[in-house]
């Protein structure tokens, strides 16, 4: 079984997939020199693993900022996500924002066309 988990930097987040825990996250900042590079194991492992371990699983993004290259990535990964729903699996996206602004931000940037659950969760 693949685990990834990724500490935390100054420029990038802590990133866990670990289906022996069920627990598949993001959280931090994200500003990597290379998002594309920095995310690489994590497109990889939807890739190759998400049909097998994501199925009645819940992926959480806890990111406190993330710059204009990393929401790129980061929409790459939830557009990855869709294709798994639209399959027939169970996913669930809990989406941490801080205030209200940034969850419509988050709604208007990333959400559109997107079918899979996802719920807003205000940081307290």
């Amino acid at each position: 079984m693949e685990t990834i988990v990724i500490k935390a930097t100054d420029v990038s987040p802590e990133v866990t997939f670990n289906p022996g825990e069920k627990k598949y996250s993001i959280s931090g900042w994200s500003r990597p020199e290379s998002p594309s590079k920095f995310y690489a194991p994590v497109i990889k492992w939807i890739d190759e693993n998400g049909e097998k371990y994501l199925n009645d699983a819940t992926v959480y993004f806890q990111i406190d900022y993330f710059n204009t290259p990393s929401a790129r990535v980061l929409r790459e990964i939830l557009d990855q996500l869709e294709k798994l729903h639209q399959k027939g699996l169970k996913i669930t996206v809990n989406w941490y924002f801080d205030d209200e602004s940034s969850r419509e931000e988050f709604e208007y940037e990333f959400a559109q066309g997107l079918t899979i659950p996802i719920h807003f969760l205000e940081r307290k």
